[in-house]
Order: C-alpha cells, then sequence, then structure tokens
C-alpha cells in the first residue's frame, strides 16, 4: 500500500501540514516539501514503512539526522494517510 503514494502527494500534505513551519502555505511555495517527499517515497518502494521513511528522512533534512519531536508529524501522516485509497 505504501509504495502507491506518489511523491506528489508525499509533497502536497507536507505543504498542507508544513510541520517544520517554513511558512510554506502562506508563501505558496508548493515544491517545498518536494525533496523530502522524493525521499520518503523511494524508502517506500524500498519497503520502509511510512512511519519509518517519514521520520527518518524529516531528521535527515531538517535536523541532520538527530532525533526530534516526532509530533510535529502527526498532520502530515494523517493528510498523507487519506491519500491512500
Amino acid at each position: 500500500m505504501n509504495g502507491n503514494l506518489t511523491p506528489k502527494q508525499i509533497s502536497r500534505a507536507l505543504f498542507e501540514a508544513d510541520p517544520m513551519n517554513t511558512s510554506c502555505r502562506e508563501n505558496d511555495c508548493l515544491d517545498e516539501y518536494d525533496y523530502v517527499a522524493q525521499a520518503v517515497a523511494d524508502r517506500l518502494i524500498e519497503g520502509w514503512s511510512l512511519d519509518r521513511a517519514l521520520v527518518t528522512e524529516v531528521s535527515e533534512w531538517f535536523f541532520n539526522g538527530e532525533q526530534f519531536d516526532v509530533s510535529r508529524l502527526t498532520l502530515a501522516f494523517k493528510l498523507i494517510r487519506e491519500e491512500w485509497p
């Protein structure tokens, strides 16, 4: 099921949730999370769970691989899961 998510769907959910508070919605920066979304989609194709892929990639891109408060991703997870058939 996870492998069916496209980078566009993931990026859109991240844009709507803006878990890193980049103000992308206010600035209409629709591609703000494209690079993270592509990396997550690649991980899903490799068989990773959505949770593991998203947490890992957000950690890598925004926190230099360090741990962070994953509750920041709650809305993003909800929106992404709504994309599933």
